[in-house]
């Protein structure tokens, strides 16, 4: 942590580089923090500031972070063994399923991840002195608990206890359980909750009444399912632990507040699911998001989609390090459900045509070549992201709005919330609206076909299946794999002889996996410069 405060104290300066346009109209002149926090102004500036820190407490250097800890080594994508993966994250550990305590990406993602603690922290500790309106200084400090709770809440997830500092710590200290990190992390948000303004969302990428409902329906699935299921249990390690969860009562919660989201919040389901992840569609993407990570373009800062969410071609943008599985083209009934000629295809060179969405040009990749419905060659790619079309090369960034949560996924946790309570029938019932959108609908507009095909005789094993179509690429795989206690049985079933990448990389990430690592490890220099944070993680 002294490690961390120092690195804190040096970017001061350099918070407010923000990411989109609202961030981009307060830029900050001042000579020390001890002169800085004077006045509502000061505040209003800092806390712009804690927003332009979130790409990178989400993704390191806004191409890495949670892409690699949550997409990477699962049964939605594998590795090319035909590109050099990011050296400097060891991405390559991510694809294959063996991360080691020294893994980059894991150390760097720890250091901004405290880093936008401490700097959440700063604000709160000096906010109560500064004279202002009292109702302007609730609604900062609720922006501030709420962004305080989405940094504990994915630390919670990604390695289970750690470090809860809601001051500016003075020493380093051990471990806190993952029941206080998530304690930490619903209180934050629910404070959020209680004291924004319930007004309809306008600017996504800031934290509102509905994106901390949201994220508390998030956070009570996650622990829900996780006590429900047993996740952990075989691995006796008492700090990680979900005993103290009540399943019923958590699910009782996500249920009425993603009612309550559905009902009120004003946010619908875009028509077009290609709306959600195409660069010029930010008024659609606005009207489904409940919260995002917002670009700059005039500051050239965006997200970095082109490992592997980018379809892959001088057209498309993307280098292909990692591509889909057969697995993933399977899910998908390909004559009644859209999504699946968008979220995978073929390449995107030169040759390709064009289509108009929302009123912006964009290059169509190619189609599949299928055998008998297998991806048989190297052109299988991820296509779920696209540029605009423009006349010279694109910048390395993605600037549309990246989806972090957005109403479909509460729809799909109300779904999970209601088989539990209700029984499976009524769980499926609430999938409904997420496949009607789905459909092709110059095809047809029975919701009811994809209802039968989709059907499973295990339910959550439905619920996975649905999760995966609708979400896949959005960094929850993992996650939703470890929280239904399926994480190794479901990457070991990826077949290695079906499908091109799955014969080509699966086998390697196979025989890694391990529910032994279903969080990820403290980072070894954090452990040696702070041995209180021992015992690691199991299998570390």
């Amino acid at each position: 942590m002294k490690k961390i405060i120092y690195i804190v104290i040096l970017m001061f300066g350099f918070v407010l580089n923000g990411c989109s346009d609202f961030l981009d109209s307060k830029p900050l002149s001042f000579t020390s923090i001890n002169n800085f926090y004077q006045n509502e102004n000061d505040a209003q500036t800092a806390l712009i500031g804690l927003y332009g820190l979130l790409g990178n407490s989400y993704a390191v250097d806004y191409r890495t972070g949670l892409f690699c800890i949550a997409d990477m080594g699962n049964d939605e994508l594998v590795g090319n063994p035909y590109t050099t993966p990011d050296a400097a994250s060891n991405m390559e550990q991510f694809i294959y399923g063996r991360v080691l305590k020294s893994n980059k990406n894991i150390r760097d993602l720890w250091a901004q991840m405290y880093h936008g603690i401490y700097s959440i922290n700063l604000l709160l500790t000096q906010l109560p002195g500064i004279k202002m309106d009292d109702d302007v200084k609730t609604k900062i400090e609720a922006e501030a608990r709420f962004l305080r709770g989405w940094h504990y809440m994915y630390m919670g997830m990604i390695w289970g206890g750690v470090p809860v500092y809601t001051t500016l710590p003075q020493d380093d200290k051990a471990r806190n359980s993952l029941q206080e990190v998530m304690t930490q992390a619903i209180s934050d948000f629910q404070f959020a909750y209680d004291k924004l303004p319930g007004d309809k969302i306008t600017t996504p990428g800031k934290a509102s009444k509905w994106a901390a409902a949201g994220y508390l329906v998030k956070m009570y699935s996650y622990l829900a399912s996780c006590k429900k299921y047993g996740v952990g249990k075989n691995l006796n390690f008492a700090l990680n632990s979900f005993d103290w969860v009540d399943v019923d009562t958590y699910y009782k919660n996500a249920l009425a507040l993603a009612n309550e989201i559905i009902s009120n919040s004003g946010q619908t389901l875009t028509s077009d699911y290609r709306s959600l992840f195409c660069e010029g569609s930010t008024s659609e993407q606005s009207k489904e998001l409940l919260f995002t990570l917002l670009p700059s373009p005039s500051k050239l800062m965006g997200m970095g989609l082109t490992y592997y969410l980018l379809p892959v071609g001088n057209n498309g943008g993307g280098w292909g390090t990692c591509r889909p599985t057969q697995e993933q083209y399977d899910r998908y009934d390909t004559l009644y459900d859209s999504r699946v000629h968008w979220v995978v295809g073929g390449l995107c060179n030169t040759e390709t045509a064009t289509e108009t969405i929302d009123g912006h040009a964009y290059y169509k990749p190619a189609a599949l070549h299928l055998s008998n419905g297998q991806a048989y060659d190297g052109d299988y790619c991820i296509n779920k992201y696209r540029y605009v079309k423009t006349s010279s090369k694109h910048e390395d960034s993605y600037y549309g709005y990246f989806p972090l949560l957005r109403l479909a996924d509460i729809y799909l946790y109300k779904a999970e919330a209601k088989a539990h309570l209700e029984g499976d029938e009524a769980g499926r019932e609430a999938l409904k609206d997420v496949r009607y959108r789905a459909l092709m609908k110059n095809r047809t507009t029975d919701v009811s076909l994809l209802q039968s095909k989709y059907r499973r005789k295990d339910f959550i094993q439905e619920l996975l299946d649905e999760r995966s179509r609708e979400l896949c690429y959005e960094q929850q795989r993992k996650f939703d794999l470890i929280r239904f206690n399926r994480y190794e049985s479901t990457i070991k079933s990826i077949s290695t002889t079906y499908g091109v990448w799955n014969r080509n990389a699966a086998p390697q990430l196979i025989d890694n996996i391990t529910d032994q690592k279903i969080w990820s490890p403290i980072p070894e220099e954090d452990e040696l410069a702070n041995p209180l944070l021992l015992p690691n993680n199991p299998g570390y």
